[in-house]
């Protein structure tokens, strides 16, 4: 199993476009710009080889705010993070079999848990799944 966790609030990329008014072209906004910088610098050093057969991921997303987001857009993030940094050669679904994702509350203290789980890793991860379902449901 791979283990990252990232200690900020992860952004939507897809709500966090700016538009180009002269070239009509979008830009990732500032705020999703530096976390992906800091993604970056947490990330790459843990990043041993890329996985390119199938696996299974967990995220486990803790919010530092009781705002409401979309439970689906900190995981595309995530994902073309973990593209982006060469930890998954891609993130279609031949590669990402599954994944599954909780949410919690820790007031003033957001984090992102990732779990990479590979293939002859099947069992841990579905226990995995188990434990956070009894955890965070």
């Amino acid at each position: 199993m791979k283990y990252f966790e990232l200690h900020i609030e992860t952004p939507a990329k897809k709500n966090s476009r700016i538009m180009n008014t002269k070239t009509h072209r979008m830009f990732p906004s500032k705020r999703y710009q530096e976390w992906h910088d800091y993604a970056a610098l947490a990330l790459r050093p843990k990043i041993k080889k890329c996985i390119e057969d199938k696996c299974y991921i967990v995220l486990v997303f803790k919010h530092g705010d009781a705002r409401r987001r979309d439970s689906d857009n900190g995981v595309s993030s995530i994902f073309d993070a973990l593209v982006d940094f060469n930890a998954l050669k891609d993130d279609c679904w031949q590669i990402l079999r599954n994944h599954h994702v909780f949410n919690a509350y820790e007031k003033g203290e957001p984090s992102c848990q990732v779990y990479i789980f590979e293939p002859d890793e099947r069992e841990d991860y579905k226990r995995m799944v188990l434990n956070c379902i009894d955890e965070y449901e």
